[in-house]
């Protein structure tokens, strides 16, 4: 019998009974464990869990690379706020040299601060009254269509097109194009489980998106609108110290603002309905009081929390005790952040009574999500609306939903039925 690792599966056994040696301070993952892929909902979550109560930094290797995984709410804060150590030129953990740059959340202070400053008042709180009609609107438009039918996916009928509408009106697009926009959206972030992963495929949907966004930098710039309040209208007239913005630049932040805006809100909002549905006491409490939803969401937020940061490091350093190079990718998984029961009581259990508490679904540090408080808002609403609609709700399965895992996590699909309204 070979015990010496002369093979690769006795090099896979050494590894797995002396991982602290061979992760450089910390344990190899299981070797089932991807990033990416498709199973039962919620067990992308409970896998964190299970390795959390394990451990708190794991290596792990995948056929598409190698990476560190920190599932500690104290490092994971820790290493957000230092972007001089763990960069966000990389943020995602199989590509460590992207061919895009998408500003500003690929840059790195004092670049992206000045980003940030520019786009801060396109989202800030003082804006969001402003857009809470319109917001309502477009939900309450959604549910004309889909609350006579009594059943429906949750998914593709709500909450995908709920925040596209939004993000085609804020930007500066006509709605007429949400299909296009969904096509592209699916392409780039959902493409097909499957099928092996086709970088170049996606990448030349990101080329599309940027052509429509080019072209319509130029209508705006050959019939500019003095009283026009979207996004690309001002953004031609961009400038960051006294010197105008490059058309590629203002291109790649544009992508970072489809991407961002349209998949987080709709994973976001379909975890909660996702919980409400299965969880009939707590969706009867927003029923009898809509005044706790804003409350709500937060803790929904806290529970599942979907992005799975990563960074690049920049030097060679001890953190958590496990040795990073130079050159190593990191994901801070904010789910674990969130659900960590070294840092909360009943961490994993959703309580609409808990006392507030810090939670990290939107980030930490420099890089916190720009778009907190429109998400909050869309969710805040969504939530309202739909239980004034559609009070009374189930699955309309017996089997388990799949979710889609990623640096996103989200439910594929969620069919839902309840009495026609």
């Amino acid at each position: 019998m070979d015990h010496g690792g002369g093979t690769a599966g006795g090099r896979r056994l050494l590894r797995a009974m002396n991982g602290a040696e061979a992760g450089r301070g910390c344990p190899i993952a299981p070797g089932d464990f991807r990033l990416v892929g498709v199973g039962p909902f919620p067990s992308g979550l409970e896998r964190y869990d299970v390795l959390q109560d394990q451990h708190r930094v794991w290596r792990v290797e995948e056929p598409g690379g190698e990476y560190f995984m920190v599932l500690d709410r104290r490092l994971t804060v820790q290493g957000l706020q230092d972007p001089a150590t763990f960069s966000s030129k990389a943020i995602v953990v199989l590509d460590p040299d992207p061919m895009v740059c998408m500003k500003p959340i690929q840059l790195d202070p004092p670049e992206h601060s000045k980003w940030r400053k520019m786009l801060a008042s396109y989202f800030s709180p003082k804006r969001m009254p402003q857009l809470e009609g319109r917001i309502s609107a477009r939900f309450v438009e959604l549910l004309d269509d889909i609350a006579p039918k009594g059943t429906g996916d949750f998914v593709a009928e709500v909450a995908v097109r709920f925040p596209s509408v939004i993000f085609l009106e804020i930007v500066g697009l006509p709605t007429e194009e949400l299909e296009t926009f969904l096509e592209w959206e699916a392409a780039m972030l959902h493409p097909d489980p499957s099928l092996p992963p086709d970088r170049e495929r996606q990448f030349n949907v990101m080329v599309q998106v940027m052509e429509r966004f080019q072209q319509a930098i130029s209508e705006s710039r050959a019939d500019p609108d003095p009283d026009a309040t979207d996004i690309i209208s001002h953004a031609v007239d961009w400038e960051i110290d006294g010197e105008p913005v490059k058309d590629a630049d203002i291109l790649e932040c544009l992508l970072l603002l489809f991407m961002a805006g349209l998949d987080t809100v709709t994973n976001e909002l379909t975890m909660a309905i996702h919980h409400l549905a299965t969880h009939s006491e707590d969706r009867q409490a927003l029923v009898d009081d809509p005044n706790i939803i804003a409350a709500a969401v937060e803790e929904l937020l806290r529970v599942y929390s979907i992005p799975q940061l990563a960074r690049k490091v920049t030097r060679d350093v001890s953190f958590g005790g496990v040795d990073f190079k130079s050159g190593d990718m990191v994901l801070f998984s904010l789910c674990a952040a969130n659900r960590d029961p070294e840092a909360i009581d009943r961490a994993r259990e959703v309580d609409f009574d808990r006392q507030p508490l810090p939670h990290y679904a939107f980030g930490a540090g420099p890089h916190r999500c720009l778009g907190s408080h429109l998400a909050r808002q869309e969710l805040t609403i969504a939530l309202r609306e739909w239980h004034r609609r559609i009070p009374h709700y189930e699955l309309a399965t017996d089997e388990p939903v799949l979710e889609h895992r990623g640096p996103v996590h989200g439910i594929s699909h969620l069919p839902l039925r309840w009495r026609p309204a």
